[in-house]
């Protein structure tokens, strides 16, 4: 008999998408759902979860509370970081299950084409399995009732809103298997190579929803971030692309610009959070990675720093120079990137979202790339680094009836025919080193911009900026006035003294779990 555990009301609503908390960055990112306004009573609700299984021979780990018998194929026994071949990996599923193996995938930006393709795959592999895809824009509603019922999917994505806070309370509730034993599954098409050796430096840490002791999900794409600007445009007046420039001579290149007739620069106005994506790349470039580390620390004085406070001023002459396409700052994310697109403005803020986002409204023959944010001439950190994020907790196995299955489903994503669909069908790379299993495909020039920027960057990414997630009275300090910032409406000299004032808080505050940066 299963043993049924109440959960809070808090953590249903969590789990019902009903938690605020969406960053203003995020409001362009494709992943992001919308939040929910409405209020929900919820009276006498239990999840139900199993009792333990722990007997010899069982799953790994051997004391997780698996709901399916499945678990109890996993071998007792297995050595972390020790190959499990493919062979002997078909060997532990066994036959296909009687009934249709569940794939719940949130249907956003990136659509369902791939999933299916993910599924024809797996019914390919495994002749008898059945596979049913379905997903929908707001499935964290859908399967909210599903999850506290202890009903859930075997494989997907997306399941809860309310950010890594939901999804930690999650894992604790038991509504997703640890998958740690996959990461050591021999990789679809990469012959001899754990699961973990193909993917890309930096994603299950991206993913790893910051607790150490399992991986409990998986990252899906990586995304890169800088510079967008209007490669059309630049090939025509013959204008150097900014990653062959120092910032110094980027900043020279504005004025040619606006000397042609048209604005350097548009934004996501209403967001002007998007504008962290060329501020931090230029702090680290500018003061270096020893900066950053002071900053994470709260170490005094570390908000003062002239070249972080150098970094922001730069921003500040980009819109007193008159060099923002007007009417920019009231206009809300998806406005200000269509001024891009029109060919109205030479740059943008954004990510390798902003191809995808755009695609219904991009007018023909359109071509943009991505460049690197330029490093000024005195550089204390790597000229070369990029903007990336290898991965975010995105892909979850439940812990429902099949988890082995849908194990195999998040492995055969991870493989080359899938990597070559996404490229090209959808506009992401996935988070591999070989995104495409080493095959040459034909991409847009954005796409082939950013692996471009990658291979230039040769594993040196823009530092984390962690205090932000580790503080956030910190944090908050920025977020609430960056258009204030941008317009010098606040100034840089009181703006990092509220910052040091909020670190000094933090750092005297016994109540506020502290957290260290190893400055490696």
């Amino acid at each position: 008999m299963r043993a049924k555990t109440r959960i809070s009301r808090r953590q249903f609503v969590k789990w019902a998408g009903l938690t605020a908390g969406a960053a203003a960055l995020a409001a362009c990112a494709t992943p992001t759902p919308q939040v929910v306004k409405e209020t929900v009573i919820v009276k006498e609700t239990v999840i139900v979860q199993p009792t333990p299984t722990k007997r010899p021979g069982g799953g790994y780990p051997a004391d997780f509370k698996a709901r399916s018998p499945e678990w109890q194929r996993l071998p007792a026994n297995h050595k972390r970081g020790t190959l499990i071949t493919q062979k002997e990996w078909y060997e532990i599923l066994g036959n296909p299950p009687a009934e249709e193996i569940e794939a719940a995938f949130w249907l956003e930006g990136y659509g369902h084409g791939w999933v299916k393709e993910v599924a024809a795959l797996l019914e390919k592999e495994h002749p008898g399995a059945k596979v049913k895809v379905w997903g929908d824009p707001r499935i964290w509603e859908t399967l909210a009732p599903r999850i506290v019922a202890g009903e859930i999917p075997d494989v997907g994505r997306q399941w809860l809103t309310g950010g890594q806070t939901a999804y930690v309370q999650g894992v604790k509730d038991n509504v997703f298997v640890p998958l740690d034993i996959l990461l050591d599954v021999e990789a679809y098409g990469f012959p001899g190579k754990r699961l973990e050796e193909v993917l890309v430096a930096g994603a299950l840490e991206g993913a790893s929803l910051g607790l150490k002791d399992h991986q409990w999900t998986m990252p899906f794409v990586q995304t890169q971030s800088g510079i967008y600007y209007n490669a059309q445009m630049f090939e025509e007046h013959g204008w150097p692309a900014p990653n062959t420039l120092t910032w110094e001579e980027f900043i020279d290149l504005h004025k040619k610009i606006k000397d042609a007739g048209i604005y350097p620069w548009t934004y996501q106005g209403k967001y002007p959070g998007y504008w962290e994506l060329v501020l931090f790349p230029l702090i680290y470039k500018k003061a270096g990675r020893q900066a950053v580390c002071d900053m994470n620390n709260l170490k005094e004085g570390a908000f003062k720093n002239p070249d972080v406070m150098w970094a922001m001023e730069q921003l500040q002459l980009i819109f007193k120079s008159d060099w923002i396409y007007p009417g920019a700052e009231g206009m809300s994310h998806t406005e200000g990137q269509q001024v891009f697109m029109d060919g109205k403005a030479a740059f943008v803020p954004c990510g390798t979202w902003l191809e995808r986002e755009m695609e219904a409204t991009t007018p023909k023959g359109f071509r943009m790339k991505l460049s690197r944010v330029p490093a000024p001439k005195d550089a204390k950190g790597v000229p070369e680094a990029l903007g990336n994020s290898p991965g975010e907790s995105a892909l979850t196995v439940g812990n429902g009836k099949h988890p082995l299955w849908g194990m195999e489903f998040i492995r055969l994503i991870f493989s080359p025919p899938i990597g070559q669909y996404v490229a090209q069908k959808v506009g992401a790379l996935l988070s591999m080193k070989e995104p495409t299993g080493g095959v040459k495909v034909q991409l847009t020039d954005a796409l082939q911009s950013a692996m471009d920027e990658v291979a230039a960057a040769k594993g040196q990414w823009v530092p984390q900026f962690w205090y932000r997630s580790w503080y956030p009275t910190v944090d908050k300090v920025l977020n609430d006035v960056w258009g204030d910032l941008l317009w010098s409406r606040v100034s840089v000299e009181s703006l990092t003294n509220n910052l040091e004032r909020a670190a000094k808080e933090a750092r005297e505050d016994p109540t506020i779990a502290k957290q260290t940066d190893d400055c490696k």
